[in-house]
């Protein structure tokens, strides 16, 4: 429990403690001031007990009353922190877009780089076979367009 938990449980124990103490005293002056209103004694016991009785319900009134307040505080600093958590969760959903949106790029990109090597190796292999095949075939007409020499 918090401290402020703590100090106003202490309270509501310590005024309920007076209380019924209280109470006890009232209820024996309150039945000795009526039965003998001119003693004097039993008539400032039974208005020291009257008064004991509202300052006890005076203290749990502004007991209840900072009670309140305190729940209000809280309330509004609860509000506060899920207006501040809901800010942080849609800035996360956005966030988690994002990188599935960029995962997806990478994984795209990975393939278009793969299939352009690939288009590229194929387009090599042609080159060279090209290449070896003019060289084949110049030596072949190179050979047979050639003047026969003379035979010895």
């Amino acid at each position: 429990m918090s401290s402020a938990a703590e100090r106003n449980e202490e309270r509501i124990n310590a005024n309920k403690d007076s209380f019924f103490a209280a109470l006890d005293d009232f209820k024996k002056y309150y039945v000795y001031f009526k039965k003998n209103p001119e003693v004097d004694e039993y008539h400032n016991y039974y208005t020291e007990s009257v008064g004991q009785l509202q300052s006890l319900s005076r203290d749990l009134n502004n007991l209840t009353k900072s009670i309140e307040r305190q729940i209000v505080a809280l309330d509004e600093k609860m509000t506060d922190i899920n207006d501040k958590m809901s800010d942080e969760k849609n800035t996360n959903n956005d966030l988690s877009h994002r990188a599935y949106n960029m995962n997806g790029t990478k994984n795209g990109s990975d393939v278009l780089i793969s299939d352009a090597k690939s288009r590229y190796n194929k387009q090599y292999y042609a080159n060279w076979e090209i290449v070896i095949g003019i060289v084949i075939v110049g030596t072949i007409l190179a050979r047979s367009f050639k003047a026969p020499t003379a035979a010895a």
